[in-house]
């Protein structure tokens, strides 16, 4: 009989007949991938595969892990290493294999990558399969700088599948040097190129005061929060992205479908039109294809163009077939300095669709160069240049009735006409609002990114 034990939540041991352990116990060394590093005081002895031989560097145990392998990190704050790898500038840990990079408590303020102000945080860097995997899980990458690309988090076009997990990314600045037309700075937080085919997840993270910059005329600055670029599917899923810069994005820009925003708050972050006129997207941008918001409040963002939202196609000509959809989101208090500008902004693509959204105290809602489509929506329609067209709109100035907006407290109050006016979609069905509670609560969706429970809710049975 086989039995199964949990050791310390993290390996699998087995139990067998005393005939069959020389035998397991060589299988279990060939299967077991865990590597460690930490500064406890221990002596590190290589190959590092128990927290008593750790290694004091995460450089060393990623040496040291083998291909997809996993390395944890005990709490402490890693800086650059002696061995440190020179690829497009030092970096505090460079990964070269599929790997999952993890700390040990899943406190990411405990367990922190100090770039100390002059070094890039993580490049992860691999020739791609279809197997590939990259894991950076439960960290603080701060203090970091670099040249053009990537300070905190470097993902190079070579990777298949690259997720970013339960992380705080914070205080990194991308810094463009290059006194050449296009150059730029690019993700000072994130920056993930992907090669084709290739996908992404950012998740629960915060993204906070990071950013980009330039020193010339003629280059420019983007995403001081991520940089995401790249077909195959692109999400960014459950994060606080605040406080973050560059001249043609502010928090967060995404290119090539698919694209995909949820249950998210983008807040204070400024697209601030260094050099070039063009910037936007002070919350959000997208770029080329299909890119859905869904479940996010979007505030007190600025741009010249796009305050909150901004999305632009290629090319210029047709045929265009791109398409933003925003549902179930709350857009407010959003800045635009420029003429045609706007919190939602879109140029050169075939729709807008807003669905069980409110758009509210933005100096200029929505402008886009196409027709749009709102549906059960909470809009000034007099202040959206080309009109609205759709059903079940909220239009005629009607306070949507927030519980504190000095407060920034966009969650609804019992009286507002945003209650249980929504239109039902199937995606909705077993989800969450931005607050984690169930969506469809009443028999209809809210407007909005929030759910209202009725206090005192009494439910009969018979």
């Amino acid at each position: 009989m086989i039995t199964i034990l949990p050791a310390n939540g993290i390996n699998i041991f087995w139990r067998i007949s005393v005939a069959g352990l020389a035998l397991a116990m060589l299988s279990l060394s060939d299967s077991r991938a865990d590597y460690y590093a930490a500064q406890n005081g221990q002596t590190p002895v290589g190959p590092y595969t128990s927290w008593t031989t750790a290694a004091s560097s995460i450089q060393d145990a990623v040496n040291a892990a083998p291909t997809n392998g996993v390395v944890w990190v005990g709490a402490g704050r890693y800086t650059i290493p002696t061995n440190a790898v020179f690829y497009q500038g030092t970096n505090v840990v460079y990964i070269y294999k599929p790997l999952i990079l993890r700390s040990s408590n899943g406190v990411p303020a405990r367990t922190v990558i100090d770039g100390q102000g002059k070094h890039r945080g993580v490049t992860w860097y691999y020739p791609y399969s279809s197997t590939n995997r990259f894991l950076l899980d439960g960290f603080t990458v701060s203090n970091c700088w670099a040249t053009n690309t990537g300070s905190g988090i470097y993902i190079v076009p070579s990777v298949w599948t690259a997720e970013v997990q339960n992380c705080i990314i914070s205080d990194n600045l991308a810094l463009c040097t290059q006194n050449v037309a296009y150059a730029y700075a690019a993700g000072a937080g994130i920056y993930g190129s992907l090669a084709s085919g290739f996908g992404m997840t950012v998740s629960n993270c915060i993204i906070r005061n990071n950013h980009c910059t330039n020193t010339t005329m003629g280059t420019m600055s983007t995403a001081g929060g991520a940089y995401i670029y790249g077909t195959g599917r692109k999400l960014v899923t459950h994060c606080l992205i605040e406080s973050n810069s560059g001249a043609r994005s502010g928090g967060l820009l995404m290119g090539y479908s698919p694209m995909t925003v949820e249950n998210s708050i983008l807040r204070g972050n400024r697209s601030l039109q260094e050099f070039d006129s063009n910037d936007g997207g002070g919350g959000v941008s997208f770029s080329s294809g299909e890119a859905f918001v869904r479940n996010c409040l979007i505030y007190n963002n600025s741009a010249g163009k796009g305050g909150g939202i901004y999305k632009f196609a290629s090319p210029i000509t047709g045929p265009y077939t791109g398409l933003l959809e925003v549902v179930n989101c709350t857009i407010a208090s959003n800045v635009t300095t420029e003429i045609a500008s706007s919190a939602i902004r879109f140029r050169r693509l075939d729709r807008l669709y807003l669905c069980n959204s409110i758009i509210y105290s933005n100096n200029i809602p929505v402008y886009g160069d196409w027709p749009m489509y709102f549906t059960n929506s909470w809009i000034v329609s007099t202040s959206v240049v080309n009109g609205v067209n759709g059903v079940g709109n909220i239009t005629n100035g009607i306070d949507p009735a927030f519980i504190g907006v000095e407060d920034k407290d966009f969650r609804l109050t019992p009286s507002s006409p945003c209650f249980n006016t929504g239109t039902n979609q199937d995606w909705m069905i077993n989800t969450d609002d931005l607050d984690g509670r169930k969506r469809i609560r009443y028999g209809s969706v809210d407007i909005g990114a929030y759910e209202l429970i009725n206090d005192a809710t009494i439910y009969k049975f018979r």
